[in-house]
């Protein structure tokens, strides 16, 4: 039995209720998070694997996209390190923002399909769907 895997495109399955067209960005975003929106939707467009359903997670990566952008911008402003209230020196506080951001873009960008590993995970469950001999709930 061969596993037919390799040089396949691990591509997402496309949505039955695909969005055809790239929305607008929220008014909300700040310029990172508007300039994310750009890129990352007409790709998601294209592969037809963004239902309206998936709109908040898009969302909700292009936030954490800008967020991160903000957070640089600052610590290439300031200086990695800034003078406290207290006149002592201290590690930029952008860099609690920088973490968080890029942990919540990861997790979202995971719920996307927006990464390598996750395009690859969606790619094997469908091919664990069309092999029914190879699936522990085949009877």
């Amino acid at each position: 039995m061969s596993h037919h895997t390799r040089g396949r495109k691990a591509d997402p399955k496309p949505a039955d209720n695909a969005i055809r067209k790239v929305p607008r960005p929220p008014a909300h975003f700040n310029d990172g998070a508007r300039a994310e929106w750009k890129r990352l939707m007409p790709i998601l467009v294209e592969r037809r694997v963004l239902s309206p359903a998936d709109i908040h997670a898009a969302e909700r990566f292009c936030d954490a996209a800008g967020d991160i952008a903000a957070a640089r911008e600052a610590i290439a402003k300031d200086g990695a390190y800034i003078t406290d209230r207290h006149g002592e020196m201290k590690r930029h506080p952008a860099y609690a923002t920088l973490r968080e951001a890029t942990a919540e873009s990861r997790r979202w960008a995971a719920e996307l399909g927006a990464t390598p590993a996750a395009r690859a995970r969606v790619t094997a469950d469908v091919d664990k769907e069309d092999d029914d001999d190879d699936s522990p709930l085949s009877v």
